[in-house]
């Protein structure tokens, strides 16, 4: 008996070593790759196991990236868990990658998010998939469709202002992430989805609810980033959305969807874009590149979540800038009178252009305050750099990091200053303009980016033509840390203050 016990004790502790011995060398697979890269000068020295850091989830994710680029200069190496990656925050070579070579890095990490609907984002397909996607998709998004999309912004905007006035006369405070997402949440499902909604006015909406799930703000970020990192198959563990969330604005899409259909009508918006792709699943070349009902809805939960989340989070650092920089603030509502003095209290889209130190204040806080973390590429065939020696191998993914770039005093003196004349016509010259990567850059830049400026101009004219911001006690930043790819602040107020002038008969 004692000798099958231990028999039986030998063959599991055998099992349980070749599993831990197996599972090592999986992680450890790739150890080894960036040290072989020619001209790659500096490598993060991975851990035993878990990547170049295994503590990621506990750290403010850009200001690693940027502490990183200080201790190993413009282009290093660096494992995220298992994979191996290269980083560059060089201007030029980011212009290289992104634009003029981009041939050679026409795609983006293939990932699974844990479920089949998130799986099929645009920007992560292969190159001849992505590419009929976006061809399909950005007629939607033109000026002359913005344009159209505009009136809509418009009413939800003032609808917003309105009912935010409500609360400040009621002494409730301004949270500025939590009311700017209740307005981009609005315009998107309008302009998106068709679709009216008041998240102000009603909180326990079941869509209000499931946008905040959607927003992932909420989302603690715990060992198992590192974890899914080293081990990818892991990810239906801790799917990075909520599939009920999911599933529930999939379901509003196809009922949207199938009502204009029924009613056979067209007003060439992002809604018929859908349809249209939705006609042409089951054809030879959609069945070839395996574009299917689920890359026609995954397209619009993706307009929704970048074009709610983003913009929020502008518009809140952007209102928490203008608090912080009273004389910033002082020449934007000064620029904003005159605006609407010569244009008879209207705030249009015809118009909105004309508004530069505006756009200016936008552009700087999204330098400072860049929504996404990192922008990538994988390499699709070998690429050599002459200059620096460094050669990528096909299938290597190159990450750049946005913040270490945009505060390197090189690239914007003082960059820990907000200077919005920075981004004004007349300096235009002075920039390089391939350090701003807000949006993105070359083919694969944000397919939004026109519709997220439109919305943000318009809504921060109509509430600074009433309000202005000023700092209280709370008025503090704090990330949230462990955010790999959209940058996450810890909710705060500010005090907007009822303006005193006003233009002849203007109410709200």
């Amino acid at each position: 008996m004692l000798a099958v016990v231990g028999f039986l004790a030998y063959v599991i502790i055998t099992a349980l070593v070749g599993l831990v011995t197996a599972a090592v060398i999986y992680v450890r697979w790739h150890y080894g790759t960036l040290e072989k890269v020619k001209g790659l000068p500096a490598v993060v020295k991975p851990a035993i196991v878990g990547g170049s850091d295994v503590y990621i989830h506990k750290k403010i994710v850009h200001d690693q990236d940027s502490e990183n680029v200080k201790k190993y200069g413009k282009i290093y190496g660096y494992y995220e868990g298992r994979q191996p990656q290269i980083y560059i925050a060089d201007p030029e070579l980011v212009r290289q990658i992104f634009i003029k070579d981009f041939d050679h890095f026409q795609t983006k990490r293939i990932m699974d998010f844990g479920h089949a609907l998130i799986n099929e984002m645009m920007d992560i397909l292969p190159y001849d998939k992505w590419k009929v996607v976006r061809s399909s998709l950005s007629p939607s998004l033109t000026t002359g469709k913005i344009r159209h999309m505009s009136i809509e912004m418009t009413e939800a905007i003032q609808d917003w202002v309105g009912t935010v006035g409500e609360k400040l006369k009621n002494n409730e405070p301004f949270e500025p992430k939590r009311l700017y997402t209740a307005l981009t949440s609005d315009v998107v499902a309008r302009c998106g989805f068709g679709t009216k909604v008041n998240s102000l006015h009603d909180p326990n909406d079941i869509f209000v609810q499931h946008t905040r799930k959607f927003g992932t703000e909420d989302l603690e970020i715990n060992f198992m980033l590192p974890v899914t990192q080293t081990f990818p198959f892991l990810i239906s563990l801790a799917p990075f959305f909520p599939p009920d969330t999911l599933d529930f604005f999939a379901n509003i899409v196809k009922n949207v969807m199938k009502s204009r259909r029924e009613s056979n009508t067209k007003i060439s918006d992002f809604i018929d874009s859908l349809n249209e792709m939705m006609e042409k699943v089951g054809t030879e070349e959609y069945k070839k590149l395996g574009i299917t009902v689920n890359t026609v809805l995954c397209q619009a939960l993706i307009f929704f979540l970048a074009g709610f989340e983003t913009t929020a989070t502008t518009m809140t650092f952007l209102s928490y800038s203008l608090a912080k920089n009273p004389k910033v603030q002082e020449k934007l509502l000064e620029e904003v009178d005159a605006y609407l003095a010569r244009h008879d209290g209207k705030i249009e889209h015809e118009t909105i252009g004309e508004m530069t130190y505006l756009a200016a204040c936008m552009n700087e806080t999204l330098r400072m305050y860049a929504p996404l973390v990192r922008v990538e590429r994988v390499c699709t065939k070998d690429w050599y750099h002459e200059p620096t020696g460094l050669r990528i191998p096909k299938g290597m993914v190159v990450q750049v990091p946005i913040h270490a770039i945009h505060y390197n005093e090189e690239y914007f003196p003082d960059p820990h200053s907000f200077k919005p004349e920075r981004f004004l016509p007349e300096n235009k010259d002075k920039m390089n303009p391939y350090a701003f990567l807000s949006f993105g850059m070359g083919p694969h830049n944000c397919i939004g980016m026109r519709f997220a400026k439109e919305e943000i101009q318009l809504a921060m004219t109509n509430l600074l033509r009433n309000y202005e911001f000023r700092p209280n006690a709370s008025t503090k930043i704090k990330y949230h840390p462990g955010r790999t790819f959209l940058l996450q602040v810890k909710p705060f107020t500010l005090d907007a203050i009822r303006r005193t002038k006003f233009l002849k008969g203007e109410t709200i």
